[in-house]
C-alpha cells in the first residue's frame, strides 16, 4: 500500500500524515491532488506526483529528537535525509541536515527602471551577460577573482548585510545573530572566503526577466560556496562522532542546541548563512553595475531571502530545507519595516525556460510554519535529463523563446523539463491559503555555470 492512502485531508491543498512508530509529530503536506498523486494519463494510468521515496524522509524528519512540527512545501522531492521542500521546527535541537551542505542558500531579485522594449536588442543582452561574467565567478569552485580584505570577511561574517551598509527593508534578514565569533572557521572553509561575490554552478544563476507589466528584473540564485559546504561537512563528520554513527551518516545527524557541539555549530552556521546573504548583494552590485552600463537604466536591489537555513522563531528552532520563509503583513518580524503592511516579497525560481515568481504571504501562512516553496522543484534528476532529453531540441526551444545564454548549449539538468510546472505548484500555494502571486517573470538572459 502507498504511504499516499494513509495521509488523511484537512482542507484545501492540505493533507496530514500522522504520527506512526518512531514520529514524534505528525507532518502537513501542502500539496494539490495533482502534485500528490500525479496527473491522469489514460487508462486509469498516472504520470507524476510525489515519490515514494520522500516518504521514508518524512518520517525521518518527524522522528528527531525534539522535532515538534513538520511541513511540506509544494515543491517537496527525494533530498539528503530530508525531502527538499521541508520546513522542520524543533526544541533545543540544531538539524544540520535541515540546513544542508549550502548553508544560507537563497535568492535576490533586483528590480530594473527598464522596459522589455528597451533590452530587445540580442546583441546587447550578450553584452549584458558578458559584462556581469567579467565581474563575478561563475561555475563550481570558481572565486570572485578579487582578494577579500581581512578586515571586510569578520564584519561580513558577523554582520552579513549591515557589513555591507545595507538594512532589513531589502535584505529578509539584515544580520543573523552570531553569539561567539571567536570559535574557528574550519580551514578548509577559510580558504574558500575569495569566494565572496561570486554565483558557483549547479542551480545556481542570474537571469533577466520580465514580468507580465514589460518591467525588467534580475533574479539571482546562490548560497554560502565553499565556506559553507565545508563548515556542514565539517559538522556532519563530527556529529556523526558525537553520536556513535558510522560514517556517511549525514541524513541521521542532530545536535544538542545547548552542548559544546550544538553551540559552535550554531554560530559558524550563522556566519556561513551571513556571507551567503553579503555574498548574494555583492553580486547584485555587479549586476547592477553591468545593467547600468550596457543599457543605460537604473537597477537596485529589491529583496534578498534565504531558502537553506536554520533560525530562531518563536522560542523554537525552524529548519527550512529547500523552503522560504513567508511573513504576512502585521507580523511582528516585520514591525518598523518597509513590508510591514503587506508583508515580504518571496522569490520563487521556476526554471531557465518557463519563469519565476514573485509572492506575499497570506494569514493562512501560519499553518505552514510561515514557509512555502524555494521553487517549482525537480522531476528530473541530472542524470536522468541527460539520459532522456534531447540537446538540439531543448537548445531549438530556448532559441524560440528568444533566450540568450552565457553558453553555446542549454544545460540539459537545468532546462524547463527537469522541473515541475510551476502553475501547479503556484495554484497550490494559493489554493492552500499560503500566500498570492504577485508577479510572474518571463526569463529574457540566463547566466549558469558550465559544470
Amino acid at each position: 500500500m502507498s504511504w499516499k492512502q494513509t495521509l488523511e485531508k484537512v482542507g484545501e491543498a492540505h493533507y496530514v500524515l500522522p504520527r506512526r512508530k518512531t514520529m514524534r509529530c505528525e507532518a502537513h503536506l501542502f500539496l494539490s491532488e495533482a502534485l500528490l498523486f500525479g496527473e491522469g494519463v489514460g487508462d486509469g494510468e498516472k504520470e507524476g506526483g510525489v515519490e515514494e521515496a520522500v516518504f521514508g524522509q518524512v518520517v525521518n524528519a518527524c522522528s528527531f529528537p525534539g522535532a515538534t512540527r513538520v511541513v511540506l512545501t509544494p515543491d517537496c522531492h527525494v533530498g539528503y535525509g530530508v525531502p527538499i521542500g521541508t520546513a522542520i521546527e524543533t526544541q533545543g535541537v540544531l538539524l544540520p541536515t535541515a540546513a544542508g551542505y549550502d548553508i544560507g542558500c537563497g535568492m535576490v531579485q533586483l528590480e530594473t527602471s527598464l522596459t522589455e522594449a528597451q533590452v530587445a536588442d540580442v546583441g546587447k543582452r550578450r553584452r549584458w551577460i558578458e559584462e556581469v561574467v567579467r565581474r563575478i565567478g561563475v561555475g563550481v569552485g570558481q572565486s570572485s577573482g578579487k582578494k577579500v580584505s581581512s578586515k571586510l570577511l569578520p564584519e561580513v561574517l558577523r554582520h552579513g548585510a549591515k557589513a555591507l551598509g545595507r538594512g532589513h527593508d531589502v535584505a529578509e534578514r539584515a544580520c543573523i545573530p552570531v553569539d561567539d565569533d571567536r570559535v574557528d572557521v574550519p580551514k578548509r572553509a577559510w580558504e574558500k572566503r575569495d569566494q565572496l561575490g561570486s554565483l558557483g554552478g549547479g542551480n545556481h544563476f542570474c537571469e533577466m526577466q520580465v514580468d507580465q507589466h514589460g518591467k525588467v528584473w534580475v533574479m539571482l540564485h546562490t548560497g554560502s560556496r565553499g565556506l559553507g559546504w565545508n563548515i556542514a561537512k565539517d559538522f556532519f563528520v563530527r556529529g556523526a562522532e558525537a553520536l556513535g554513527l558510522p560514517t556517511r551518516s549525514e541524513d541521521s545527524v542532530w545536535l544538542d542546541a545547548g552542548s559544546s557541539l550544538g553551540r559552535a555549530y550554531w554560530n559558524l552556521h550563522n556566519m556561513a548563512a551571513n556571507f551567503a546573504i553579503a555574498n548574494r548583494l555583492l553580486i547584485g552590485d555587479a549586476v547592477c553595475e553591468a545593467v547600468e552600463l550596457v543599457f543605460g537604466g537604473q537597477a537596485r536591489v529589491y529583496y534578498e531571502i534565504s531558502h537553506n537555513l536554520i533560525q530562531e522563531e518563536g522560542g523554537r528552532f525552524v529548519a527550512r530545507k529547500g523552503a522560504t520563509r513567508a511573513f504576512p503583513k502585521a507580523h511582528p518580524a516585520l514591525e518598523g519595516t518597509a513590508w510591514e503592511a503587506t508583508g515580504h516579497p518571496i522569490l520563487i525560481p521556476g526554471s531557465m525556460e518557463t519563469g519565476s515568481a514573485i509572492l506575499f504571504a497570506e494569514a493562512g501562512a501560519e499553518a505552514s510554519l510561515y514557509s512555502v516553496n524555494h521553487g517549482s522543484g525537480r522531476r528530473l534528476s541530472r542524470t536522468q535529463a541527460k539520459r532522456v532529453l534531447d540537446q538540439r531540441e531543448t537548445d531549438a526551444r530556448m532559441a524560440k523563446k528568444g533566450i540568450v545564454l552565457n553558453s553555446r548549449a542549454t544545460p540539459l539538468d537545468e532546462s524547463g523539463p527537469c522541473y515541475k510546472d510551476l502553475d501547479a505548484v503556484l495554484g497550490a500555494v494559493e489554493a492552500a491559503g499560503l500566500a498570492r502571486v504577485d508577479a510572474r517573470l518571463r526569463p529574457l538572459a540566463c547566466i549558469k555555470g558550465n559544470d
